[in-house]
């Protein structure tokens, strides 16, 4: 297989040269030379291109005449600008410190190795003058590169073992005849070394210098270049003073002087090897000059040979817009997962991920991390970053890379610049990759548009090497499934830990970290959202505000709520000229799907105006199933609706229901939109029974939730649908929300009179749900007043024996009852029961409804016998017509076990008690009116079996709650008050009972009146509680 044109990627080693010796030399040095290559603009050396070995090198040499660390440094940038330089070189010649410790010889090699507190190279010329007249050095210079460090401490070990021969090397320019006798060894004879004090005098070659003079060394055995080690000193000025020279060796520690290393080595990381020529005195001169760059040059060959292949052969590169982030919290899993996808050995493909989550979730910090992880384990890997937002900065981000790659062309105005760096990618010779595509949302613009110059789309320009991976971020969860397959990560809010640790961290006043229990309900409001906290954290920085106040400000209104999250700030972590805030973030999302899928943006503003929350499917507008799915399916791709495992519910961010409202409001098209949402629910939230409550449940918070954006949005100047008052006002009553329930009925009432007429059936029928609520609040008498002007109206209006009169003969009649008019109640009761089983049927729910009512009103007036025989026949009855849960049937077993236990078989209505309380906790709930209704039954049937700890126990717990759900005052409470001071009295704690009974009698009197017979069954309660004290004519007196 040929092998491919050479390219300014394959040299990554760079070598520079001060002199045209040295540079001969090391050119000498190269097993093969390469074609010259295009130098950048500006780019003012001569290089010479080559192999050694397996590492290609490109040599340079300082201009002509010019020496020092200011030319040697304009060179190395320059070649770093042709060249993408990963490590350097530089090789010549250098003079020696001679020393007892350190036996340096011409033609020996100095290596610029770290020792001391330098790093290898000393600028001994740069500093200030003291006022006592010393020269003091300051500052220092970076060491070499730790991949030549470590070939240079493998050589050194070689050494060790067997010896370093630089002969092999040399003989490569003794082969070649122009130079084999003026780069050869000197000779020993000419090796001379003067005392330090002793300055030049004769002759160039110092044969007219005093001989006495020369320091006396033991000779070496064979003359072989030796290899030193240790610090180089560098400087603008020739050294060639000895006693110089030897004060700045002993102060500094260096064992060579040079001038051009200094310029080098903060901006052209390098290790400087240096041939030793002279002994940096006065008697240097040129003589040995060659052979030392000879064996400066040998060795460099040389240790290139300790250089790993990998270490160079593919050398990282990085474009990417942001550092590494150094607070990175959390996300292990996805960063293992990412790992084990992208850095795959042994692979025959390119893969793919995608990091797929809300905007502001933190996926461009997960791909930014695992683009420094990916380094770390694997140094050769180049990562490269792309942001996709739109083609524009998609084309800037390849415009950036093919500047990193240094493609030959990218300059030409009719380069198509994508495909030439998708080329240059999918080329094995550039290595190893990583490439990030971030924000990779439209995934329209990546598979089907082309843009208005009018190049593919943009998919057609992503790379595929072996060697290579991709890794795209996403909002959009179809985009990341069409971009990656299955290789798709979620990348969801942070734990509760992960975001309390990222809040600390961000927050300027650490104190604020004690206030644990402010930090937990910030964090829920925030939904653990990295974005949201880091712009919170910004606002209390910039604001000096407490959490606290923050949390005040915050709960107040929406409208704040809104407010802070569109305070935008400054995070480095993100795009410059985006705007950073929560509010602000997914408003490119919305407008993408609104483009995209207009019923999946009717479906985000619908959700808006309703709960964020157990969203039912069957409550958003109506299309087809297909469209439905799609749309739902879009909005679960970007993330803004998670769908319930059942499958038909789904819940909304909060923060993009938030979000989605303020977006609403900036277009002008919240108020309609909570028109349409209002009429949409009104016509399909049924009137709520029994047997449709599972949908009425779930619609009910939706509704109400709408129903309040409504008013906002119109006041009064928009009337509401009155039937979705209506149901909603009987969905509060089925639930024992008997004071919203009235609202509900009142507002309906009002709006039906006005556009419907005072006797139009329907507004009967909500007169009459307004006297049941007012009745289940034992506002007896008011529901009584309402109750039989709703009856003389259907009686004219709909005929005596109308079903509809029938039942509000049956609301008077339990009216009545609850004032304790029992034997006016019964005879309504039973007016109506032969009413109704002539119209209706005796099996009509109706018919035993009144059945169930005449029941209750015998047993109120003490006949239990017959009321448990028509308890028992209307249950029977109900279990067949409505089943055994229907709250009818319940109530009824309720009504048949007080009847048993009023006639004392208490054990048998315990068992009947228990049954039905099991079945209401799980029908009505635990906190539902009827439920407490049976614990309290429950508990009385307990008392009259002796069990009093028990009972007072369940009255406690069922008072507590009655008086949470109804209220203190409500005729079902003061019934609980009544009972657990009677067990309380049982068990001979008569004080308390006592204050419990007058407490009871007290409101009792307030809200039933003094002659209603519970009032009168208190009277006689504490009366017997008194007595039980002791006091007699006490007693006597309550009487």
């Amino acid at each position: 297989m040929a092998q491919p044109p050479r390219t300014h990627e394959d040299y990554q080693i760079g070598v520079i040269c001060a002199l045209a010796i040295e540079m001969a030399a090391m050119v000498a040095m190269l097993d093969e030379t390469h074609p010259s290559l295009k130098k950048e603009k500006g780019d003012e050396n001569e290089y010479t291109l080559g192999r050694i070995g397996v590492h290609n090198i490109v040599i340079a040499c300082l201009p002509a005449g010019l020496i020092g660390n200011g030319p040697a440094a304009i060179v190395a940038k320059d070649m770093q600008r042709s060249f993408p330089i990963k490590f350097g070189l530089m090789v010549g010649v250098g003079g020696g410190v001679w020393s007892k410790k350190d036996d340096i010889r011409l033609g020996d090699v100095v290596v610029s190795q770290p020792t001391g507190i330098h790093g290898g190279v000393v600028q001994w010329d740069f500093g200030k003058m003291e006022k006592d007249g010393k020269f003091h050095r300051t500052g220092s210079l970076d060491k070499p590169p730790p991949v030549l460090l470590h070939a240079l401490q493998r050589l050194k070990v070689s050494d060790e073992i067997d010896g370093i021969d630089l002969e092999e090397s040399l003989l490569l320019i003794q082969n070649k005849p122009r130079m084999a006798k003026k780069y050869g060894h000197q000779g020993i004879d000419n090796d001379v070394l003067f005392e330090s004090i002793y300055d030049h005098e004769g002759d160039e070659m110092c044969d007219g210098c005093n001989a006495q003079l020369i320091v006396q060394r033991v000779a070496r055995e064979d003359p072989a270049p030796r290899i030193h080690y240790g610090n180089i000193a560098s400087g603008n000025e020739v050294m060639k003073h000895g006693t110089t020279r030897d004060k700045i060796a002993k102060g500094e520690g260096v064992i060579c002087f040079e001038m051009e290393a200094a310029g080098l080595m903060d901006n052209f990381r390098c290790l400087v090897i240096r041939g030793i020529c002279d002994y940096a005195d006065a008697h240097k001169n040129k003589r040995w000059q060659p052979y030392a760059a000879a064996t400066a040059a040998a060795f460099a060959r040389t240790l290139l040979g300790f250089v790993d292949e990998q270490e160079v052969i593919k050398m990282s590169r990085e474009v990417l817009p942001f550092g590494r982030n150094k607070d990175f919290i959390g996300r292990q899993s996805q960063l293992n997962r990412l790992i084990t996808i992208l850095h795959t050995e042994n692979t025959e493909d390119c893969p793919r991920a995608a990091l797929v989550g809300l905007g502001g979730v933190g996926k461009t910090q997960v791909a930014l991390e695992c683009a420094f992880r990916i380094q770390s384990v694997s140094p050769i890997c180049s990562v490269f970053w792309v942001r996709a937002s739109d083609i524009t900065s998609f084309d800037n981000a390849y415009r950036d890379i093919g500047q990193q790659l240094k493609i030959p062309g990218l300059e030409d105005k009719k380069a198509d610049i994508k495909r030439l760096v998708k080329a240059r990618l999918s080329q094995e010779s550039i290595g190893k990759w990583l490439l990030i595509v971030d924000n990779a949302d439209d995934f329209e613009m990546f598979y089907s548009a082309k843009d208005i110059n009018g190049s593919s789309a943009l998919s057609e320009y992503l790379p595929f090497s072996i060697l290579g991976a991709i890794l795209f971020t996403t909002r959009d969860r179809e985009a990341g499934t069409r971009y990656a397959g299955s290789n798709v990560i979620d990348v969801n809010e942070m734990d509760d830990s992960e975001s309390t640790v990222l809040l600390q961290q961000s927050l300027q006043n650490k104190q604020m970290i004690q206030d644990k229990e402010s930090i937990t309900i910030l964090l829920k409001l925030l939904v653990n959202l990295p974005l949201a906290i880091m712009q919170v954290a910004a606002y209390l920085n910039a604001k000096s505000c407490t959490i606290t106040k923050y949390l005040r400000i915050y709960q107040e209104s929406s409208d704040n709520v809104i407010k802070l999250l569109s305070k935008d700030f400054e995070d480095i972590r993100r795009y410059p000229g985006i705007k950073n805030p929560v509010a602000a973030t997914w408003l490119i999302s919305f407008e993408q799907i609104q483009v995209r899928d207009p019923l999946a943006a009717d479906y985000m503003a619908f959700i808006s105006c309703i709960k964020e929350q157990d969203i039912p499917q069957e409550l958003l507008p109506p299309a087809s199933e297909f469209d439905k799915t799609d749309a739902l399916g879009t909005l679960k791709a970007f993330g803004f609706i998670k769908e319930h495992l059942s499958g038909t519910l789904y819940d909304m961010h909060r923060l993009v229901h938030t979000a989605m409202r303020n977006w609403l409001k900036l277009k002008n098209e919240w108020r309609s939109w909570n028109q349409k949402t209002v009429i949409q629910i009104t016509n399909v939230f049924p009137w709520p029974q029994h047997n449709n409550r599972a949908v009425w449940i779930m619609y009910f918070p939706h509704a109400k939730c709408a129903i309040t954006g409504f008013k906002t949005s119109f006041g009064e100047t928009l009337v509401l649908p009155w039937s979705l008052l209506r149901n909603l006002g009987e969905s509060s009553r089925l639930i024992g929300k008997y004071t919203e329930a009235e609202g509900m009925f009142r507002q309906t009432l009002q709006i039906q009179e006005t556009v419907l007429g005072k006797n139009h059936p329907d507004t009967l029928a909500s007169m009459m749900n307004l006297a049941s609520s007012l009745r289940d609040q034992g506002k007896y008498a008011e529901a009584e007043a309402i109750d039989r002007q709703t009856l003389y109206v259907k009686k004219t209006v709909l005929g005596k024996d109308h079903p509809d009169t029938l039942a509000s003969m049956v609301n008077l009649a339990s009216s009545l009852r609850g004032q304790g008019k029992y034997a006016e109640a019964e005879t309504m009761y039973r007016q109506t029961l032969r009413l109704q089983e002539t119209v209706l049927g005796k099996d009509h729910p109706d018919t035993l409804t009144s059945m169930t009512n005449l029941a209750s009103s015998l047993l109120q007036q003490g006949e239990q016998t017959e009321a448990e025989a028509m308890f028992r026949q209307t249950l029977q009855l109900q279990e067949t017509v409505l089943g055994k849960d229907h709250p009818s049937t319940l109530g009824n077993m309720t009504n048949l076990a007080v009847s048993l236990h009023q006639q004392g078989k208490y054990a048998e209505a315990e068992a009947l008690h228990r049954r039905t309380l099991q079945v209401k906790e799980t029908v009505l709930g635990k906190n539902h009116p009827s439920t407490l209704g049976s614990m309290n039954n429950l508990a009385i049937s307990l008392i009259q079996q002796g069990k009093y700890a028990v009972a007072e126990a369940l009255h406690r717990r069922t008072l507590q709650v009655t008086e949470t759900v109804l209220g203190k005052n409500h005729p079902s409470t003061l019934g609980s008050m009544t009972n657990l001071a009677s067990a309380l009295s049982h068990q001979g704690k008569y004080a308390e009972a006592k204050a419990m009974f007058r407490l009871t009698l007290q409101l009792q009197e307030t809200v039933l009146g003094k002659d209603h017979p519970d009032t009168l069954a208190s009277i006689k309660n504490l009366a017997t509680s008194v007595r039980q004290q002791g006091k007699q004519v006490d007693a006597e007196e309550i009487y």
